[in-house]
């Protein structure tokens, strides 16, 4: 095994069940995950993802049915529009994000 160290920190532990569980997922525990985003960082000498001063989706209202209901409202408003796909605008802007952040 090669030189390694142990690392101790405070995370909640809501946020350390929901990332296990996601890391579980892609095949990976949460000292790899960690592992991988410190190579990350350290090969890219910067953080591996944009922070944002601004949650998404916040300003569009904060509950679920806010959400909802300006999702509703922007369909009303391109209804009669046939070229437009909001499924499609979905998943083109979650590929443009992934793609910034590769």
């Amino acid at each position: 095994m090669a030189n390694v160290t142990n690392l101790n920190i405070e995370i909640d532990l809501e946020l350390k069940a929901k990332a296990d569980q996601l890391f579980n997922e892609m095949g990976m525990n949460l000292t790899t995950a960690v592992n991988v985003f410190v190579r990350q960082a350290v090969l890219e000498q910067a953080m591996p993802f944009t922070i944002h001063s601004v949650v998404p989706n916040t300003r569009i209202g904060k509950s679920s049915q806010e959400r909802q209901a300006a999702m509703q409202e922007i369909r009303e408003l391109l209804t009669g529009m046939d070229d437009v796909d909001l499924d499609q605008m979905k998943a083109e802007r979650r590929a443009t994000k992934f793609e910034r952040n590769d």
